[in-house]
């Protein structure tokens, strides 16, 4: 029973409308603005380009952009060597045998020589 009743009277409380008073009704015609007078605009020498101080100051900045950008492309790059363990960085000063290419300079030529008898048999059997 007390259910029923509070179901009831929130029923009741959805179906009352709260429409806020002071602002009257929805549908009521809206109010006159307040006409204001337009500034009239003043001719000036001033330009975008003569506030920023014309070309020469986004040289500037470009050039100070392109530095900014090459010194932490170099600390970025530095940092990346450092990090790096000894015995994974590349050394500079060695042959290309000694590296991770240690095929000897016949098998290389004979590999090129295979490649050109087949590439020749290709162009045979066309």
């Amino acid at each position: 029973m007390l259910r029923r009743t509070l179901v009831i009277v929130l029923f009741l409380a959805l179906l009352v409308p709260s429409a806020a008073f002071a602002q009257g009704g929805a549908f009521g015609p809206l109010p006159q603005a307040a006409p204001t007078s337009a500034p009239t605009p003043t001719k000036s020498n001033d330009s975008i380009s003569s506030d920023l101080g014309g070309r020469t100051t986004l040289y500037i900045i470009f050039g100070g952009l392109l530095i900014a950008f090459v010194a932490i492309g170099v600390f970025i790059s530095r940092d990346a060597r450092s990090a790096l363990p000894k015995n994974q960085r590349g050394d500079a000063h060695r042959l290309r045998e000694q590296g991770p290419h240690k095929h000897k300079m016949q098998a290389k030529s004979r590999a090129r020589a295979k490649t050109k008898a087949q590439r020749e048999a290709r162009r045979r059997n066309r």
